[in-house]
């Protein structure tokens, strides 16, 4: 078996690196699967994207771990979608019950379903600027969300193995208190990009609001049906569900003012550079 470390070749001619790596080599990688497309941008509703090149790993917890290769490089949201970016799609969205701050529009975007946050995808590609520059919007896959929030490390967390330290990377609930019905006196989301990013330049990738992503899936053929799930853990969370491999079920509908999502970026270049 070939170790997952083993430097490969993307479809780009990029390395197609495992893991470990450090924060230089993340530096490295991204101005190696750069190819032509920005290492990072910020769109018409001022978000910061950064371009997150693929690579191979082991993805899921210990005893449940499946390995996946990304060949080809994308653009995630530096930080998840705030309040006032989303308020661009739907300007009167609010999270119900919580004190007037923390619908403010720094926080995290909240009390959207997965359905809410394709629409917004949906709604952002087909702005004109965003069109324009052939850029389309999604939520990120799970296993794009996992490689971006591992950073280059096999550890439950991009900075160990513990919740040492736990705060400097992450909003969750320190004091391990009951949480309040509603975010009140300090307690619930916070302002994105207060504290420190991961090697990629992410912030928040853990806690804060737990994140949508992408995979839903149904066979037609079996019958089966798996509804979308959420990773990263968030305010209301202990320390252990603010890892890179905690998840948490839910449906396309669910709701909560701890769910929100951040959003990946495919630039689809014009005829006559570099498309069919």
């Amino acid at each position: 078996m070939l170790a997952l470390s083993l430097a490969l070749m993307s479809l780009a001619g990029a390395p197609l690196i495992g893991l470990p790596f450090d924060a230089k080599r993340a530096v490295e990688l991204r101005k190696e699967w750069a190819d032509g497309q920005p290492e990072e941008f910020t769109n018409s509703l001022g978000m910061k994207l950064l371009l997150i090149p693929g690579g191979r790993f082991e993805m899921g917890p210990n005893g449940s771990k499946w390995r996946v290769t990304l060949t080809k490089a994308f653009h995630l949201g530096q930080t998840e979608v705030t309040m006032g970016q989303y308020r661009a799609f739907r300007a009167k969205h609010a999270v119900p019950g919580c004190d007037d701050e923390f619908n403010g529009d720094d926080r995290p975007v909240a009390f959207v379903s997965w359905n809410d946050a394709v629409a917004f995808c949906k709604w952002l590609s087909d702005q004109p600027k965003e069109k324009a520059a052939g850029r389309v919007y999604s939520l990120p896959t799970e296993a794009q969300w996992e490689w971006a929030a591992r950073a280059g490390t096999t550890t439950t967390r991009h900075f160990g193995d513990n919740d040492k330290g736990q705060d400097k990377y992450s909003w969750f609930n320190s004091t391990y208190t009951p949480n309040p019905k509603h975010e009140t006196k300090g307690r619930g989301r916070q302002p994105v990009a207060k504290l420190q990013p991961n090697a990629w330049g992410l912030h928040d990738m853990l806690g804060n609001v737990w994140e949508w992503c992408a995979d839903r899936r149904r066979d037609d053929e079996t019958g089966e049906e798996r509804e979308p799930i959420m990773r990263g853990g968030s305010w209301r969370s202990g320390a252990f569900h603010c890892t890179s491999i905690a998840h948490d079920p839910g449906t396309a509908g669910t709701r909560a003012d701890n769910i929100g999502f951040r959003v990946a970026c495919r630039i689809v270049p014009k005829k006559g550079e570099g498309g069919d």
